[in-house]
């Protein structure tokens, strides 16, 4: 619209120039031009801005859009959609009334000016239901604003009433999200009012929903309605480490239609809601944090067992993240001597650790400290040996060549 500006007063300027425009009419023309491209200028100036902040808070790139994005609960990479909804419903809204601003400068008729305000406000019929532009976009926009206070509300009750509660992190996420759903809802039927809807009128909506649901919609209530058990009955909970369908990790966050985990090669997984339901999960630390490890180990005939147990011990206790005796949220290390084995004597060194993510670097470490412990200590480790005997008993057969009766 600019360009189309400055080509219309560049025409008018050459018009005048070369007298096809009267010098009164271009006198009386030049203000509308100016006032014009002035304003259109300015709304591009906006838009440039809108356009500059929403990105910003998207990706936090100042300090302070990085405090809004902390209060407002967002994660590092997360986008603000409100902000996105916000910026293009108002300038939906400002561009959308900008052609009538600029008509009514320019002299627009009556007739045609109340066709665009009937068009604007009033709305336009279609079948029984009133499409008013100027209150859709002014709902999306209550929408925008009212998700942003509730993400806020949501953010400080999480981390700042609850916390001074002795309820458990995952259960203050949980009633925080809880109220966070019920806030939303609420503030979806506002806004539905703000934009003109008649919510007596929407029972075609619930019935076409219904039918939706019927079809194709089946995965989406199931993941939802799947969300709401997993937050009432928690059988997962934010920071838990699972193992779900041969996938293990971090519950991450705990969504409306999935939950992200993080595995420990940082890949995160979006798995449906329904799988937590529907599919055996286990989750290693729901009612303790800590598990344990059994590490075989086997030595040769003929070793001291005493000797044995004693260095599995000693391994054990000297490990950091390995509980100890002295710490009775678990038992202390455990060797058993399980078996006789074909080729070795068995036992099993049972150990509890505090994290579990980081058991596979425990058994490593002992398996490395066990080795070096037996060396020092002449302690052999064998491994099975087979002796292969062969026995012909058919009788040699001589060449042909050395048989008489050939």
């Amino acid at each position: 619209m600019i360009r189309l500006t400055v080509l219309l007063a560049l025409l008018a300027l050459i018009c005048l120039g070369l007298g096809y425009w009267p010098q009164t009419v271009a006198y009386a023309a030049w203000p509308l031009l100016a006032k014009t491209f002035g304003f259109l200028c300015a709304l591009t100036l906006f838009h440039a801005a809108s356009n500059r902040l929403t990105d910003g808070l998207n990706s936090g790139r100042h300090h302070w859009q990085q405090n809004v994005r902390t209060r407002l609960g967002l994660e590092p990479g997360e986008k603000m959609r409100e902000a996105t909804w916000l910026k293009w419903s108002t300038l939906l809204l400002i561009w959308g009334a900008a052609p009538l601003l600029i008509l009514q400068w320019w002299g627009l008729g009556q007739t045609s000016r109340d066709l665009l305000d009937k068009a604007i406000r009033a709305g336009i019929p279609v079948g029984e239901v009133q499409i008013v532009p100027a209150k859709i976009l002014l709902g999306i926009m209550m929408v925008a604003l009212l998700i942003t206070v509730i993400r806020t509300i949501t953010a400080r009750l999480e981390h700042g009433v609850l916390a001074r509660t002795p309820m458990d992190p995952a259960v203050r996420e949980s009633v925080a999200t809880l109220i966070g759903y019920v806030a939303i809802a609420i503030a979806i039927v506002f806004a539905l009012n703000v934009a003109g809807v008649d919510l007596s009128k929407m029972a075609f909506i619930v019935g076409a929903l219904g039918v939706g649901i019927g079809f194709g919609l089946q995965n989406i209530v199931n993941n939802f309605v799947s969300g709401l058990i997993i937050l009432f009955e928690r059988p997962i909970r934010t920071g838990d480490y699972i193992t779900i369908g041969g996938n293990e990790g971090f519950v991450r966050k705990i969504r409306i239609r999935a939950t992200e985990m993080e595995t420990l090669d940082h890949q995160h997984l979006i798995i449906p809601n329904s799988l937590y339901i529907s599919e055996p999960v286990t989750n290693w630390s729901l009612r303790d944090p800590y598990l344990r490890i059994t590490i075989a180990v086997g030595v040769a005939y003929g070793s001291d067992t005493e000797l044995v147990k004693r260095l599995l011990l000693q391994v054990a206790h000297q490990h950091p993240l390995v509980l100890g005796p002295d710490q009775t949220e678990a038992p202390a290390p455990v060797v058993q001597f399980v078996a006789f084995g074909d080729n070795s004597l068995n036992f099993e060194l049972k150990v509890y650790v505090r994290e579990v993510a980081k058991r596979y670097m425990v058994r490593s470490d002992i398996n490395f400290a066990i080795d070096a412990a037996f060396r020092e200590h002449q302690v052999n480790i064998p491994f099975p040996q087979r002796e292969l005997w062969f026995r012909n008993e058919l009788p040699l057969q001589k060449p042909a060549s050395e048989n008489p009766e050939a």
